[in-house]
């Protein structure tokens, strides 16, 4: 068998074993739902608002599977990002995207059930504290992603500049970072959601808005060089 062939096999074995391990991560607030059974209200509450509100329940018997199967099929699409790529990302970016979902169904779901069965839970502030480590996480790798279909902060005049890319990512990733602390020492505070909500606005208006200054910089520079030539 070839280097290429058994390379292709090892992707193809790790995909699959992934694919069904973090799937069964994704399910398993589902027993945690058949342990809380009994503790359970007939209407599950499946999100709530800023105001700490019920937005929408559904009934018990479908209320704590559905949220873990649609992340599921969610985690298979994400999964299967990398493998359609042009261009073969990062390992660790792999193995970020592989494991993001997951996380994400095993704590929030499970935080969902949990007070669903009578536990007093700020739901809304423990989001936000999931997504803030998430953001200084995903801020360290940023910087080093190269152009690609599936991650980074991304537009066409982004993409097709890999000094563009690289500087704006980079930028990117210390925002990110920022952003998670600030977002995380502050999350069980009143100020939390608002400092949230600013956190978010401020890496996007200020990625963007320099994404751009970068492109016509490049811009004017091929130009000037081409009238030089």
């Amino acid at each position: 068998m070839s280097d290429t062939s058994e390379k292709n096999s090892e992707k193809k074995a790790f995909s699959v074993t992934t694919c069904m391990l973090t799937s069964g991560i994704c399910l398993l607030p589902v027993a945690l739902g058949f342990v809380l059974w009994d503790k359970l209200p007939e209407q599950i509450p499946q999100q709530y608002g800023w105001n700490g509100q019920v937005n929408w329940t559904l009934p018990k018997p479908i209320g704590f599977i559905l949220c873990p199967v649609i992340l599921v099929l969610a985690n298979a699409v994400l999964l299967t990002a990398p493998l359609l790529a042009k261009k073969r990302l990062n390992r660790k970016i792999e193995l970020l995207l592989c494991w993001l979902i997951p996380v994400i169904s095993l704590i929030v779901n499970s935080l969902l059930l949990l007070k669903a069965a009578g536990m007093d839970i700020d739901i809304v502030s423990a989001v936000i504290a999931l997504l803030s480590l998430m953001f200084i996480v995903i801020g360290n790798y940023l910087p080093k992603t190269e152009p690609n279909s599936v991650v980074g902060i991304r537009a066409p005049w982004i993409n097709n500049n890999p000094d563009v890319w690289a500087k704006t990512n980079r930028l990117g990733g210390i925002l990110f970072v920022a952003a998670g602390i600030a977002c995380f020492i502050s999350c069980f505070t009143p100020a939390g959601k608002y400092v949230f909500i600013i956190s978010l606005s401020l890496v996007a208006i200020i990625s963007f808005v320099y994404s751009i200054v970068l492109a016509v910089h490049s811009r004017k520079a091929v130009q000037e060089d081409s009238a030089t030539v």
